[in-house]
């Protein structure tokens, strides 16, 4: 998990729910990827599990955003860009220890 550098802006500037949303994207990938890539055909690559996943936790978060903006929240596009941030990470640790594996394996 290399990546949890990204997550250094949130914290230095105290922005506790800016990581629970980045935390909320990449939960969301997780769980989509996970349903996936559990039911790909061979018509469903694993690049095609990971854009579908990374897809999920963005519209996720926009669908979040829409919602507050309906006077049930805060909209807040920071809060969007840090659940698709989360959702990328995911997706990007996904896609290297994949390809780490494929190559011990070859």
């Amino acid at each position: 998990m290399k990546y949890l550098f990204l997550l250094l802006p949130f914290v230095a500037l105290g922005q506790n729910d800016k990581i629970k949303h980045y935390v909320a994207g990449a939960s969301i990938s997780a769980i989509s990827y996970s349903l996936v890539a559990n039911r790909a055909s061979a018509s469903l690559s694993h690049r095609d599990a990971l854009l579908i996943s990374f897809a999920t936790g963005v519209v996720a978060g926009v669908a979040k955003e829409i919602y507050d903006s309906k006077g049930n929240g805060t909209p807040d596009v920071n809060d969007a860009i840090a659940t698709a941030l989360g959702s990328f990470t995911f997706t990007v640790t996904i896609n290297l220890l994949s390809n780490q594996s494929y190559r011990r394996h070859r």
